[in-house]
């Protein structure tokens, strides 16, 4: 029986390589939703490049390929928007993110770098959906695809967790948003440091509540360092209290210091 769609046909040939859709996810670089997006109808066509990375992933043949890329012309008339959601308890970063704003704006390579758990991603996403961009956002796990991908005029193509300059093409008419731990050359860069006290403490109170955290505003601060201003050291650390409705700062302080001294096991 022929399939009367592309996300149908999508839907077969992933089912044929075995593969579950974060597993073509993760293969591909292409987004999880993206693909959910696809398979299900919401989204009609894929764009080229995701087209490409989904086939290389797949593996298909020349036939399967032809076929592939026939269902996707026919129903290609939209838009893709491929990013990521925000999230929920972005704090902070309004310099960067008003930096950012602006540079992608226009035509061009800008790049966060930072240490890991700095927000690179948070930021990238953020600051991306307050821009227009009139032929749509592809984002692209840099780490889990080796295939070069190219920029589209007018649409905004994200790089997440690049490796190597090699990764980064140049953006001659489309805009190219890169995450990376390490600067790149001939790029425009915005570096992420530790989150300030006053957001990382605005941070913890949206997690878990002021209240417990205004209990023992020294722990506060020491749990904060003890985090080194990390947003994503911040989370874990609120979560845990959330989770355990009996702590106190302290108590959180106390779980962090001993981890720290086992180095982390």
């Amino acid at each position: 029986m022929q399939a009367r769609s592309f996300g149908e046909l999508l839907r077969r040939f992933r089912g044929a390589a075995e593969l579950t859709q974060g597993a073509l996810a993760e293969r591909s670089g292409v987004g999880i939703e993206t693909i959910r997006s696809l398979e299900s109808g919401r989204r009609k066509s894929p764009r080229d490049e995701t087209l490409r990375l989904l086939i290389d992933a797949l593996g298909l043949a020349a036939g399967e390929r032809a076929r592939f890329t026939a269902a996707a012309g026919a129903e290609r008339q939209f838009v893709p928007h491929e990013l990521p959601a925000d999230v929920q308890d972005f704090t902070g970063r309004a310099d960067e993110v008003r930096r950012l704003v602006g540079l992608l704006a226009s035509p061009g390579t800008v790049v966060i770098t930072g240490r890991a758990g700095a927000g690179k991603t948070a930021l990238a996403v953020h600051a991306a959906r307050q821009v227009a961009f009139p032929n749509g956002e592809i984002f692209v796990n840099a780490r889990m695809t080796s295939q070069p991908v190219r920029p589209v005029e007018g649409a905004l193509l994200v790089l997440d967790d690049v490796q190597s300059a090699k990764q980064v093409p140049k953006a001659t008419t489309g805009t190219v948003l890169v995450t990376s731990r390490q600067p790149l050359d001939e790029a425009v860069h915005i570096e992420l440091g530790a989150l300030p006290t006053a957001d990382a403490e605005r941070l913890l109170h949206q997690i878990v509540g002021a209240d417990r955290w205004q209990q023992d505003p020294a722990a506060t601060l020491e749990v904060i360092e003890l985090c080194e201003g990390s947003p994503a050291a911040l989370r874990r650390a609120a979560a845990r209290m959330v989770g355990r409705p009996s702590w106190s700062p302290a108590d959180l302080r106390g779980w962090l210091r001993t981890k720290r001294t086992a180095g982390g096991s």
